[in-house]
């Protein structure tokens, strides 16, 4: 096998050859925090999966020194702070690898949305230099190298629906039957013309921890009650939704409108995006035209599903 990834890796370098790989955004169902740990991050409990709706970053090895990135989104950061260009400093560090990399990321979801984007994109450059070099990495060790990149970036090794705890990087699979429910369901991801900082958001919770923080049990509770077949509607729950919307009250009042009408919604993440579950009978116009109506017409909108 590995005589093999050397052979193939070989072609890539010797052909010029551009490969390709997705980068889901995700969602979190559920989202709960609860508390400071001893290493500064915050302890977590959240049902997460991803969606249809997704980046895409080609990669190749370059025959130069250092490594380019270049992408069609205006916003995207193409310095070391990009975590594509950080997952290849780490690759390279873990691995021994002297390749450098091209990369050219296909930019749809939004920055500062909460939904991960900057985290799947890092972990798809992981797996593009994977491919590329041969070096064959192994699951385990890939969720090592996505650890070392960001909290929530585990999570897209497998992109599957999981619970994700600690702070992000432990993550547990869930029950085959609730994954099958799971799988396939509509939403409709909409955001104001705005993104809300991840630091900024999690220093609204620690200014306020006994409204905020609440026990892990609670929040395997939730979970457990969707296991036991409880309606996914009924358990969405997000603690950032609160505390963001303090301070950018245009988010918690469309989403109590939304919800006045019979839809079920939440904020993702730390925010600003959010979603509304959609049943197969019923259109998506409504909870579009109404975010319209409360937020303006530089809304961010798609119509994915759980994938």
């Amino acid at each position: 096998m590995a005589a093999l990834l050397r052979v193939v890796s070989d072609k890539y370098r010797s052909e010029d050859v551009w490969l390709s790989e997705e980068a889901p955004a995700k969602v979190n169902l559920t989202l709960a925090v609860h508390g400071r740990r001893d290493d500064g991050f915050h302890a977590l409990t959240s049902l997460v999966v991803a969606c249809e709706f997704r980046d895409t970053l080609d990669g190749r090895i370059n025959l130069g020194e250092s490594d380019v990135l270049s992408s069609d989104g205006v916003e995207v950061p193409l310095d070391s702070s990009n975590l594509i260009l950080k997952a290849a400093a780490v690759f390279r560090k873990v691995t021994g690898s002297t390749d450098h990399f091209d990369f050219r990321l296909t930019k749809r979801i939004p920055i500062g949305a909460g939904l991960g984007g900057g985290s799947s994109d890092g972990v798809a450059a992981l797996k593009l230099m994977d491919a590329l070099s041969g070096t064959g990495l192994g699951r385990e060790v890939m969720l090592e190298l996505a650890a070392q990149l960001g909290s929530d970036c585990p999570f897209f090794v497998d992109g599957a629906p999981a619970l994700m705890c600690g702070r992000g990087e432990r993550i547990e699979p869930l029950d085959e039957e609730l994954v099958s429910r799971l799988k396939g369901q509509r939403l409709v991801l909409f955001r104001p013309s705005f993104g809300i900082d991840t630091g900024w958001a999690y220093g609204c919770l620690a200014a306020y921890p006994d409204l905020y923080y609440t026990d892990e049990s609670d929040a395997r509770g939730r979970v457990a009650a969707l296991l036991e077949g409880g309606d996914l509607s009924e358990l969405l729950q997000n603690v950032f939704e609160s505390a963001v919307g303090r301070k950018f009250i245009a988010i918690p009042v469309l989403l109590e409108k939304l919800r006045a009408r019979g839809h079920a919604c939440l904020m993702s993440g730390s925010g600003s995006c959010c979603f509304a579950l959609v049943k197969n009978d019923i259109s998506a116009s409504e909870i579009v035209e109404l975010s319209r109506k409360c937020w303006g017409e530089r809304i961010f909108w798609v119509e994915t599903s759980i994938c």
